[in-house]
C-alpha cells in the first residue's frame, strides 16, 4: 500500500500490545473510520442535543459538530482528496478546528496537525514531509501569515482553506465554502494496521519528526486515557488552553472527550482570568495544562479574591504534564484548592498519556504515578542495560498499545532515530526517571537535559523547583556545563533572573546556596550561579528551553 512506503521498516517497529478490552471493542472489524467511532456514535446514542464544545460564549452540540464535519468531508472530496491523502490543519482554538479534524477523518484522509507556534520554515518542512494535499488555516494574521508565506515553497499542497477571509484567490479557498456542502456524508473507513493520524514533534531539537499512529493505536489511546486517566462520563467537561492543532491539545480537544460522550472546553489562550471564568461558565470538571499554568495561578496576587468571586465546585480533577510539577507546587495547590494535581507523562510518539498519577492507588506529590492500564514500564541503566533498583535513575522503557513509528520521508530520514528509539521491542522516549519502593515513577529529566556529575545523574527540575522558591528568584534554569578541572565530567550551573528590588552579589549567591542545602542533596548543589536580567528562553506554551542556554554556554 502506497501510504506504508514512508513508514519505517516493520522490523524496527516496537512490539504493540493491544489490551483485551480494546480488542473486544474492535471485534472482528477490519476497517474503521475514527470520526465515526469517536464522534458519530454520540448521535446514535442520543446525545445529539448535548453540548460537545464550549468556546468562550459559544455552545456547539454533538449534532452541530456532526453536521459541520460532514460538510468539511464533502468539501474535501470535491477538492479531490482521496483515501489516505494527508491534510494539514493549523487553526487556533475554535470549534471549526475540531470539525475540520473529524471532517478530514470522515473523508478517509489522514489529519496532520500543524503547531500554531511554528514559523514558515517548519510549516514548509512538515507540509512537504507529509506530502500534504491540502491545509486548513485560521484567517487571523498570526496563524495565517506564516502559511501564506510558505505557499510558494509547498510542493504537494493544492488548496489552502482559510477561515474568516472570503476575498482570497486560488490556491486559497474561503472556509465559507464548507457551509454550501451537504450535511450528510458516508464516512470512508481505513484499514486496521494502517496510519490514521500523523503527529509531528515540536521541533525543539531540530526539524519536527513525524510520528505515525495506526487506526487501532489512536482508538486504544482514546479508550484508555478517557477510561483510566480522566475516568470520563458524559457529564464531564475537559478544559484547558493547549492548542488543538498540536499533540497534547489534539488529544484533549479533538479526540478523547467525545469517545466517552464528554465535552471539551477549548480556550483561546491561558490566563489567570480564563482559568476561573471558564471553569465556572463551562462547568469544567477536568482541568489539563502544563505545570507553568499552575505556578502562574498560585503566584497571582488576586488569587484569594478570585477564589471567593468564582464558583469552582464543578472541578473534580487537575492534571498536567510536559515538564516536572514539583512537590512544592503540588503542596501549595492542595493547600489553596483542596485538590491534588495528578501529574502524567505522555509523548507525541505515543499519541498521548502513558503514565499517570490517576492510575496509582493514591497520588504522591512529585510523582507521575503508575503506567496507564495496558502499558508496562521498565527503568533501565543505559550504561549496563540492567534494570534499575528503587531510587536509581535510569531510562524509561515502555510498551503498550501505542508506539514509535516514525514517518521516514526523504526530506527527514529517520531510520537511525527509529533504531535509537526502539530497543528489543520497547519504546525508549528519552526520559530519565526513577521508581520508589512502592512502584511510583518520578520524572527526573529529558535525556538531553540530564546532568552527569561525579557518577550521579541529576535532573535540572529537582534543583529548579526549590530554587524557584527563594524569595529573590523570579525564574531560574539549571544546566550541566563541563567541569573546568576535568574531574567531575559536568558541574551544575544555575542561571537566575532576580525579582525587582534584588541585586546580584556574592552574598546573595551564598544565601541561595544555604537555602538550597535545606532542600536538595549536597552533590546536586550548583557550583556556578549566574545572575541575569534577561528573561529565560521558553516555548510559546511556557516550557523552558535549556538547549538554548547550553548552546550559549558553548559559544
Amino acid at each position: 500500500m502506497d501510504i506504508m512506503k514512508y513508514v519505517v521498516p516493520k522490523e524496527t517497529w516496537p512490539e504493540i500490545v493491544i489490551p483485551d478490552e480494546v480488542r473486544d471493542y474492535i471485534g472482528d472489524r477490519k476497517e474503521i473510520n475514527l470520526a465515526e467511532e469517536i464522534l458519530d456514535r454520540n448521535i446514535e446514542e442520543g446525545r445529539g442535543r448535548k453540548v460537545a464544545i464550549y468556546f468562550e460564549d459559544r455552545r456547539v452540540t454533538f449534532r452541530d459538530l456532526y453536521r459541520l464535519s460532514n460538510k468539511v468531508a464533502n468539501l474535501l472530496i470535491n477538492l479531490g482528496i482521496e483515501r489516505y491523502d494527508r491534510v494539514g490543519f493549523r487553526m487556533r482554538n475554535m470549534p471549526e478546528a475540531i470539525a475540520v479534524n473529524f471532517g478530514i477523518m470522515k473523508a478517509g484522509a489522514i489529519p496532520v496537525p500543524l503547531n500554531p507556534m511554528w514559523a514558515k520554515k517548519e510549516i514548509v518542512h512538515v507540509a512537504n514531509n507529509a506530502e500534504a494535499k491540502a491545509i486548513f488555516v485560521s484567517g487571523d494574521d498570526k496563524t495565517f501569515g506564516a502559511v501564506k508565506e510558505a505557499v510558494p515553497e509547498l510542493e504537494t499542497v493544492q488548496k489552502v482553506i482559510v477561515t474568516d477571509r472570503d476575498d482570497v484567490e486560488d490556491p486559497f479557498v474561503p472556509f465559507s465554502e464548507v457551509y454550501n456542502q451537504s450535511g450528510s456524508f458516508e464516512p470512508v473507513p481505513l484499514e486496521i494496521g494502517t496510519p490514521g493520524v500523523i503527529l509531528y514533534t515540536s521541533g525543539t531539537t531540530g526539524l519536527p519528526k513525524g510520528c505515525v499512529h495506526f487506526v487501532e493505536n489512536v482508538l486504544a489511546a482514546v479508550y484508555l486515557v478517557g477510561k483510566y486517566v480522566w475516568k470520563l462520563t458524559p457529564d464531564d467537561v475537559i478544559g484547558g488552553p493547549a492548542p488543538v492543532s498540536f499533540a497534547m491539545g489534539y488529544g484533549n480537544g479533538c479526540l478523547i472527550p467525545y469517545f466517552h460522550g464528554a465535552a471539551a472546553s477549548i480556550w483561546p489562550a491561558f490566563s489567570f482570568d480564563n482559568f476561573f471564568r471558564f471553569i465556572e461558565e463551562h462547568g469544567i470538571t477536568v482541568f489539563s495544562s502544563l505545570p507553568t499554568a499552575y505556578r502562574m495561578i498560585l503566584a497571582n496576587p488576586k488569587l484569594q479574591e478570585y477564589k471567593e468571586k468564582y464558583d469552582l465546585s464543578s472541578l473534580r480533577l487537575c492534571t498536567g504534564g510536559g515538564e516536572a510539577l514539583g512537590a512544592e507546587t503540588a503542596k501549595r495547590w492542595k493547600e489553596e484548592f483542596g485538590m491534588d494535581i495528578y501529574e502524567s507523562l505522555g509523548a507525541t510518539e505515543m499519541v498521548h498519556i502513558c503514565v499517570s498519577n490517576t492510575c496509582a492507588p493514591q497520588p504522591v506529590a512529585g510523582s507521575i504515578g503508575w503506567p496507564v492500564p495496558g502499558y508496562i514500564a521498565r527503568i533501565i541503566d543505559p550504561e549496563t542495560g540492567n534494570e534499575c533498583q528503587p531510587g536509581e535513575v535510569g531510562s524509561l522503557f515502555i510498551k503498550g498499545p501505542t508506539g514509535i513509528r516514525y514517518w521516514n520521508h526523504p526530506t527527514r530520514p529517520l531510520d537511525e532515530k527509529q533504531k535509537e528509539s526502539v530497543k528489543d521491542g520497547w519504546n525508549v522516549l528519552g526520559d530519565f526517571v526513577r521508581r520508589d519502593e512502592n512502584g511510583y515513577v518520578y520524572f527526573v529529566s529529558r535525556d538531553d537535559d540530564l546532568i552527569k556529575s561525579s557518577g550521579y545523574r541529576i535532573g535540572p527540575d529537582e534543583i529548579e523547583q526549590p530554587l524557584s522558591q527563594h524569595p529573590a528568584v523570579a525564574e531560574c534554569a539549571v544546566i550541566g556545563v563541563p567541569d573546568p578541572e576535568g574531574i567531575r565530567g559536568q558541574i551544575v550551573k544555575a542561571i537566575v533572573r532576580l525579582k525587582e528590588g534584588y541585586e546580584a552579589s556574592e552574598e546573595l549567591k551564598q544565601d541561595v546556596l544555604k537555602f538550597l542545602e535545606q532542600h536538595i542533596a549536597k552533590y546536586k548543589l550548583p557550583r556556578v550561579i549566574e545572575f541575569t536580567t534577561e528573561p529565560l528562553p521558553r516555548t510559546a506554551t511556557g516550557k523552558l528551553l535549556r538547549r538554548f542556554l547550553r548552546e550559549k554556554e558553548k559559544q
